[in-house]
């Protein structure tokens, strides 16, 4: 079923203080199923992070559509976003985003407490999601005292909590060490397996990328080249690197 649609997508960042009117993304168009799981690949400036928010609602695309379970986001007033964007949209960034001042298991029941469900229902929540990240142990930790890969396995709960229809990661292993990064990725393998969680993920890495299913390059704004996974991870690691290469190669 197809859960993500981008329809001819362009954005144009206009002219200023003298310089050149920019189009970031040109003409784009892609479909994402449910539980795919999608990385996003590119050079510098391809327009892959453009894209990200625009596929967020963060950003808003010069022309074009983007539909979420078929409801076009693009046409949505910023109060209706904004609701949309909570109640279906789940973010996973390379910075965390936690709170400082709440507590793992505070964090992670945070957006069902903004919610108001009922507090033994958060309970409830709260502590399959934490074992199923295997976090539990350190539910009454505060962020400042746990290990870079547990924020981020913290972060993944937080957003998971919600079922949201797609989760967009943002560079998810950035600030990660070669472990950590490896035990992220697999906790976000294991929700798409397990939970036929829908991802997009962009990423510049291609051993994070070698986890997803399917990846798309991106170039000037277009997509130039999109590979697939036949579930064999370093086959498909060396896939990516060598896809990597032509499209860092093309002038």
């Amino acid at each position: 079923m197809k859960i993500l649609e981008c329809k001819n997508l362009t954005k144009i960042y206009d002219a200023y203080k003298g310089a050149q009117a920019v189009k970031a993304i040109n003409n784009l168009s892609f479909t994402v199923n449910e539980g795919d799981f999608i990385g996003i690949m590119g050079p510098s400036g391809s327009g892959k992070t453009t894209l990200l928010n625009i596929l967020s609602g963060i950003d808003t695309c010069t022309s074009g559509e983007v539909l979420i379970g078929g409801k076009n986001i693009t046409a949505l007033s910023k109060d209706k976003l904004a609701l949309f964007r909570r109640d279906n949209l789940g973010f996973i960034f390379q910075d965390f985003n936690l709170l400082d001042s709440l507590t793992v298991r505070e964090n992670v029941a945070f957006p069902l407490t903004l919610d108001k469900v009922k507090p033994s229902e958060i309970e409830k929540r709260t502590d399959e999601i934490l074992k199923y990240f295997d976090i539990y142990s350190i539910k009454d930790s505060y962020p400042y005292n746990i290990s870079g890969g547990q924020k981020q396995r913290t972060a993944e709960a937080r957003t998971l909590i919600k079922n949201p229809k797609i989760i967009l990661a943002d560079e998810p292993t950035g600030n990660l060490d070669s472990k950590s990064s490896f035990n992220v990725m697999e906790s976000l393998r294991k929700i798409n397996q397990d939970k036929n969680s829908t991802i997009v993920m962009v990423t510049h890495d291609p051993f994070a990328a070698s986890f997803c299913k399917n990846v798309i390059f991106i170039k000037d704004g277009q997509i130039k080249l999109q590979i697939d996974s036949d579930g064999a991870r370093k086959d498909f690691y060396d896939k990516v690197v060598e896809s990597q290469m032509i499209i860092g190669g093309e002038n």
